[in-house]
């Protein structure tokens, strides 16, 4: 994929975020691109690749989100940018004929991102579309894990105690510093969005959670 891009535009930067989504988890990877993309200069392109449908009727889009760029399958991939309520467009892309049936991410995505970024109007690259497909709410729940087990999720501050995983998390800190260890705990993670974490141990394993578990938000005691 990086070297279809290259060849697009020679000049490209190509940067990594994540090869940490797990296979076929399109609600997962639709968090991803959205935290991924956040404070990128503007005019940036986003290339995610998630696609459970490869190689299917589904569309291959291009959106141009507020200053931004972003470029996949439309599968729900970009729901969670979406959702912030900003004005979009988008277009279809044309699948080349020589397209392989498995690997559109280096045959459709990629040269279509290079084209992008090497300064082609996004009216030229496919027909434009406005019915964008988007996951249903899932309602409170957990979004990511990460690398060190902590859960994000979508609920914004503030909350009250929390049940997840069978288990009511009632204790919140601002730092893991000031949480004690072992003891699981919300805090706001530094996405403006609350996240579930055990200080030197891993909210995902003592809960035995993952993405997509649901939170129930408790009143007050």
């Amino acid at each position: 994929m990086k070297a279809a891009v290259l060849v697009a535009c020679p000049n490209a930067r190509l940067i990594d975020i994540s090869h940490s989504v797990e296979p076929f988890d399109v609600r997962g990877g639709a968090f991803v691109v959205w935290a991924g993309s956040q404070g990128f200069p503007p005019g940036s392109v986003h290339l995610a690749v998630v696609d459970p449908g490869v190689g299917s009727d589904r569309r291959a889009l291009v959106l141009e989100v507020g200053a931004d760029f972003f470029v996949g399958p439309d599968n729900g991939l970009f729901s969670t940018v979406l959702a912030k309520g900003r004005d979009y467009r988008a277009v279809s892309l044309v699948r080349p004929s020589a397209a392989s049936a498995t690997f559109e991410g280096r045959d459709v995505f990629a040269p279509a991102a290079g084209r992008l970024a090497g300064g082609m109007p996004l009216a030229e690259l496919g027909e434009s579309v406005d019915d964008v497909f988007v996951l249903p709410d899932p309602g409170p729940s957990v979004v990511w894990v990460d690398g060190f087990g902590n859960l994000v999720t979508n609920l914004p501050p503030p909350v009250g105690p929390l049940r997840i995983g069978g288990r009511t998390i009632s204790a919140s800190a601002r730092t893991f510093a000031e949480a004690p260890p072992g003891v699981p705990f919300w805090y706001l993670g530094s996405l403006g969005l609350v996240e579930i974490g055990v200080r030197e141990g891993r909210a995902d394993r003592l809960l035995g959670v993952g993405v997509g578990a649901p939170i129930e938000e408790l009143p007050p005691s």
